[in-house]
């Protein structure tokens, strides 16, 4: 690493030396990095691409930016991750690593209004039976101090809230979601809604280095999420039933994410800002989970 950092401040002079005797780009080889040197109005820009094998693909990913004028300087260094590619060894001093590629696991409940954390009246649920699970394939960061940063990723998952009692949620008539009690002659067993998601959280990170396995960590950010194949199910007569579906899930929902941990680690706090079923179509309902994830 101290050799990458000398010989960005020997490409800037030099990069000044070569426009005088020649106006084209200066591109250099080193190892497995490329540096590309350009100047414009006064402005020296050092860009450092780093060559990553994928199969037989190879591809160069900028890891480095850097702006110099008049003594002056501005870095950015870029990551961006793929799935099971993030190296503990090629960590360097001011090295940002976003926390948002990983698996999570967490406990799912209903709130009993905006931001209460109490359990719904409308609603019984098993809390030990009412879970997510999900994988987040991708994320990125940009780095934009010692300690903080933006971190945004990509992920799929699945939602599963588990109803006690001899009930299920279903539409009515009119088209309206409530939870109803099965009919005389059945018994609903393992009740539940379910549904698919997709979820693209942005977050500002903090990270404090501790330790020598990774940074201590805590992000706040918002996170787009969108539902599909929704489901009423439950268990009639001991076999598995589906009893509803859509059931008036809104199929857009914005949830606020809170995470903290250290290293690889972390734990998560969820909460839906709109009501889990559209306006007047069902159930004031606000989904949220606490959970843990392992991030890679």
């Amino acid at each position: 690493m101290k050799q990458f950092i000398a010989l960005l401040l020997i490409l800037a002079p030099l990069a000044g030396m070569a426009q005088e005797v020649n106006p084209k780009d200066t591109t250099l080889y080193v190892g497995n990095r490329k540096f590309v040197v350009k100047e414009n109005d006064g402005k020296i820009r050092v860009k450092v691409f780093e060559e990553i094998a994928s199969g037989d693909t190879i591809k160069n990913d900028q890891i480095f930016e850097g702006v110099y004028r008049d003594g002056q300087s501005t870095e950015q260094r870029i990551s961006v991750s793929l799935p099971f590619t993030r190296k503990a060894k090629k960590r360097y001093k001011g090295h940002f690593d976003p926390h948002s590629a990983g698996i999570y696991l967490g406990y799912q409940q209903l709130g009993d209004g905006f931001m209460g954390f109490g359990s719904n009246d409308d609603v019984d649920l098993v809390a030990s039976k009412s879970w997510e699970w999900g994988i987040n394939l991708f994320d990125g960061a940009l780095r934009m101090s010692k300690h903080f940063g933006v971190t945004a990723g990509l992920g799929f998952g699945y939602t599963s809230f588990r109803v006690d009692g001899n009930q299920a949620f279903v539409e009515n008539e009119n088209g309206i979601t409530y939870i109803a009690d099965a009919p005389e002659d059945a018994i609903y067993k393992k009740s539940r809604l379910r549904y698919y998601h997709l979820r693209l959280p942005v977050s500002l990170e903090f990270q404090q280095k501790f330790g020598w396995r990774g940074p201590l960590f805590v992000s706040v950010g918002a996170e787009l999420e969108t539902r599909f194949w929704t489901k009423s199910l439950a268990k009639v007569d001991g076999k598995k039933r589906t009893l509803d579906k859509d059931l008036n899930v809104r199929p857009l929902g914005v949830n606020l994410l809170v995470q903290a941990g250290y290293s690889n680690w972390g734990f998560y706090c969820r909460y839906s800002m709109n009501s889990l079923f559209e306006k007047n179509k069902g159930p004031e309902m606000y989904p949220y989970s606490l959970g843990i994830q392992w991030y890679w």
